[in-house]
């Protein structure tokens, strides 16, 4: 299985905190946040990442150099922005023949890659994505699923909303199709290609028992640091 790392995020509500920081390598527990995300895919049974980068490249690039892991690590660069989905259509030459999993750089989550990729060939989906229960989805975009967990829509978060719902965990399985689908230029993963598919009924939901974290905000990145701090 290859892994796809959306990494180029400029971490703006961080900067606070971190300053110019690129946000996959804000420090958590003593160690960048895009680490932990390769040890976890390592873990995973995931043996080659192509981390795709776009600001502060350079300082990815250090940090993977620096890397320890027992996996292949391959970079991506975008010369400016793309977005989620450009980012991706620029990787297109590291697609083999491999399985593919595709990971937000801002989010970490307790899913087994393997368990996406059998889901999404086991129903015939171009897609599979991780999805986990919140017990209040007014702060978060949620996902609606029909019969058999498949995906109906993505619905922006809605501060109006309140009760449980399904959330995006950041975690994805993709059929090579995927990049038939992808932008020529710049374009988002989640705001145009997933409700595409989803219309199409081409995802499929995993629901996960597990735990995940997202440090795209102050508050989301302190509660990350309280729990993962080890």
């Amino acid at each position: 299985m290859k892994a796809f790392v959306l990494a180029g995020g400029l971490g703006t509500r961080l900067r606070p905190r971190f300053g110019d920081l690129p946000k996959p390598l804000a420090p958590l527990g003593g160690r960048p946040f895009l680490v932990r995300q390769l040890e976890t895919l390592r873990a995973g049974g995931v043996r080659h990442a192509v981390v795709l980068a776009g600001y502060g490249a350079d300082q990815v690039r250090a940090v993977l150099a620096a890397c320890a892991l027992d996996m292949t690590l391959e970079l991506s660069v975008e010369d400016e922005p793309l977005g989620t989905a450009g980012a991706l259509a620029r990787a297109r030459p590291f697609v083999g023949n491999d399985a593919i999993v595709v990971v937000n750089g801002d989010t970490l989550c307790e899913c087994e890659p393997w368990r996406l990729e059998q889901l999404r060939w086991q129903q015939g989906r171009l897609g599979a994505l991780a999805l986990f229960r919140a017990a209040d989805a007014a702060a978060r975009g949620r996902v609606e699923c029909g019969e058999r967990m498949v995906v109906r829509a993505f619905v922006e978060k809605d501060p109006a909303f309140h009760g449980p719902a399904w959330v995006n965990g950041g975690m994805y399985a993709f059929s090579p199709a995927l990049w038939r689908r992808l932008p020529a230029g710049p374009g988002s993963l989640e705001r145009d290609v997933l409700p595409a598919l989803a219309r199409e009924c081409q995802l499929h939901g995993l629901p996960c028992a597990g735990r995940f974290w997202d440090i795209g905000t102050p508050e989301d990145f302190e509660r990350a640091e309280r729990e993962l701090h080890a």
